[in-house]
């Protein structure tokens, strides 16, 4: 079996080449009704190249994500690039955000609010936020029913608890104009502990996307949790990290400047 169970970490997976060797190592998942090596690293010892060539060999039909090195080794052996994300992320306690982004400035007639809604009052401006010409539009999953995908988030079913830190942001008639979506999870940084699941505003909304980000990291600062906000599932482009403050991926599309050490990571198709 190319692909055996790594038993030392939750969902961890060692690739075995033809030969019998242990080449690499990654987490199971899944990406499109595809398997998905997710981070995948070579195990020590084991050249790149070496490594890249099992992972064609072996993972036929697989999405694949490492760093932008063994990406591009993977392009020159036929592989397709399909994302090439920036995982980003803050320390809060070296680097805390100020007191003033607890209760951020927003466009008059818009509040901030904790998330207190259901999720489906979260859709309509979770569809605006990614019509067909964004770059993560096929990556919203369900868009027939996107509240299921929501809820689960929101319930801490899919990645974690919902922390204290989310926030909705509402126009004056109610309607949910955007949200960051904040989870917990297990692990240390930056793939582990506190992860921006989701952050969207309705395109018209403008001037709140900074105003949810300040909030949250305000608000994670002030709870004193030695944390780091790590990157997310989707970035309208809307939401790209200009202040240094909401941790989360973008793509070649649709990329925002970089955070502090910045981890590269394309997601690669092969069939």
């Amino acid at each position: 079996m190319p692909v055996v169970e790594d038993r030392t970490r939750a969902r961890g997976r060692l690739l075995v080449d033809a030969a019998g060797d242990v080449v690499g190592s990654f987490e199971l998942g899944d990406r499109d009704g595809r398997p998905l090596a997710d981070r995948f690293r070579p195990a020590d010892g084991v050249a790149p190249e070496r490594a890249a060539a099992a992972a064609m060999a072996e993972l036929k039909g697989w999405r694949l994500s490492g760093d932008e090195q063994f990406g591009r080794l993977l392009i020159a052996l036929g592989a397709r690039p399909r994302r090439h994300a920036h995982a980003m992320s803050r320390d809060l306690i070296r680097d805390p955000a100020p007191t003033e982004w607890l209760e951020p400035q927003v466009p008059a007639g818009t509040r901030l609010t904790v998330v207190d809604r259901p999720a489906a009052d979260l859709v309509p401006a979770l569809l605006a936020a990614f019509p067909p010409d964004h770059p993560d539009f096929e990556t919203v999953p369900a868009r027939e029913h996107p509240e299921l995908d929501l809820a689960e988030l929101m319930s801490g079913r899919l990645m974690g608890p919902l922390l204290r830190c989310s926030a909705l942001a509402v126009g004056e008639g109610g309607d949910v104009l955007g949200a960051i979506l904040v989870n917990g999870g297990a692990g240390e940084p930056p793939f582990g502990g506190p992860w921006i699941s989701n952050v969207f505003r309705h395109p018209e909304a403008r001037g709140i996307g900074g105003g949810t980000r300040w909030r949250s990291t305000g608000r994670r600062t002030a709870s004193r949790s030695p944390t780091r906000i790590r990157p997310g599932r989707h970035t309208p482009r809307s939401a790209s990290p200009t202040c240094g403050t909401c941790s989360t991926s973008t793509s070649e599309k649709a990329r925002g400047p970089r955070l502090r050490g910045a981890l590269e990571s394309p997601v690669m198709d092969h069939r």
